[in-house]
């Protein structure tokens, strides 16, 4: 939002805001992604791995369930974007669901930030 302070123009100021937020989050998704699968691939497996693993499963339904759009909205104001999007990836929510919410989020900020600079500098 440092573009509209500046006097950039505020639509094309918050659009490049938004596009080069929400691709950062596409490639952290995808990234995170095949970064698991190869981890997944060398991971060695014991009695004991597969027994967490069946109640990190639960508690990751739990968490798709309920608390991917929680943690959509208030984590990137909290820990930021990417930050959020790595949580929801390790809690194994689904890359699409991880996709929609965070672009609704971003959506919603971008635009919330974008109309408080615009209108804040312009009571200045």
């Amino acid at each position: 939002m440092l573009a509209i302070a500046l006097g950039l123009n505020p639509v094309w100021s918050t659009i490049l805001a938004f596009t080069g937020n929400w691709l950062t989050v596409l490639l952290m998704i995808f990234l995170f992604h095949r970064w698991q699968e190869w981890r997944n691939k060398k991971r060695m497996y014991d009695e004991r791995q597969l027994q967490e693993s069946k109640k990190s499963r639960r508690a990751h339904k739990v968490f798709v369930k309920y608390g991917l759009p929680g943690l959509a909205v208030i984590g990137p104001l909290l820990v930021g974007t990417e930050v959020a999007v790595v949580f929801a990836m390790i809690f194994n929510a689904p890359r699409k669901n991880v996709l929609i919410w965070m672009t609704v989020s971003l959506v919603f900020w971008t635009v919330l930030f974008a109309a408080a600079t615009y209108y804040g500098f312009g009571l200045f």
